[in-house]
């Protein structure tokens, strides 16, 4: 497993939705080409544990024909979902990693403790993730932000989780991946489209939190103790930082002179 301490989450939630079963009707569009009834009879046959990436991916990268009737069926495959995801295996990647599906939002669906468990779980997640020894090449600290965001978790307590590990070289790194993709001349509204028209309350959330002088304050001088430690770092990673604490730097002195 990629994130071997995720291991009694996923083992939690393989309980807490153990209860979950599905039938040979899946709610999934019936053209043939989206999903086969192939695929759909392994899906049901085949022990949630066993699944594996691909038919998952084929399922949720399929048109749901029914909303409400989808995120109930996706409470049985949830577990073995954020197994894989735990296991470095990225699903339906145009969706925010294929939990955008799950709507976590929807108090009217996903039970009070499933959805604690959830926001417990995207907490544990996201931490591992800047915890990481070395940057990923297919995802980031940002990816995972918006992969849980259009899950319909709330991302404040990510954004805090990111804070209260600025002294990481990965938290760092990521941050300065974040910061130096929105100061392009784009703008970090573009950079955040990933949330769609559905969510421009997160990108006005991000923002707000990037641009705060309190948090750039904590990634300064958690970089700055970094760069005078003894600390070895690879070149990629140093050149970021050192980046990182000149964008930084830039934006005290320019609130300064405000």
């Amino acid at each position: 497993m990629k994130y071997e301490k995720l291991t009694p989450y996923i083992e939690e939630a393989y309980t807490i939705f153990a209860s979950y079963s599905i039938t040979s009707f899946l709610t999934v569009c019936d053209c043939g080409n989206c999903i086969t009834q192939e695929e759909i009879k392994l899906l049901v046959t085949t022990p949630l544990r066993e699944l594996s990436r691909d038919l998952i991916d084929t399922y949720i990268s399929a048109m749901f024909e029914n909303e409400d009737k989808a995120i109930i069926e996706l409470r049985y495959f949830l577990p073995r979902m954020l197994e894989l995801l735990s296991q470095g295996e990225i699903l339906y990647i145009d969706e925010g990693f294929s939990l955008s599906k799950c709507h976590f939002e929807r108090e009217d669906i996903w039970k009070p403790a499933e959805s604690a468990f959830m926001e417990r779980f995207a907490k544990a997640f996201f931490n591992e993730v800047l915890e990481g020894e070395n940057p990923d090449l297919c995802d980031s600290a940002e990816d995972w932000l918006v992969c849980f965001g259009l899950s319909g978790l709330p991302i404040a307590p990510l954004l805090n989780t990111w804070l209260q590990q600025a002294d990481k070289v990965m938290a760092l790194y990521y941050f300065e991946e974040f910061l130096t993709h929105s100061f392009r001349s784009v703008g970090i509204a573009f950079k955040h489209s990933y949330f769609k028209d559905k969510h421009p309350e997160l990108n006005e959330q991000i923002t707000a939190w990037l641009m705060s002088p309190h948090t750039q304050q904590i990634f300064l001088q958690a970089t700055e103790n970094l760069l005078l430690s003894d600390t070895e770092l690879e070149e990629e990673v140093l050149f970021s930082l050192e980046n990182l604490y000149n964008q930084l730097m830039y934006l005290k002195n320019e609130g300064i002179e405000e």
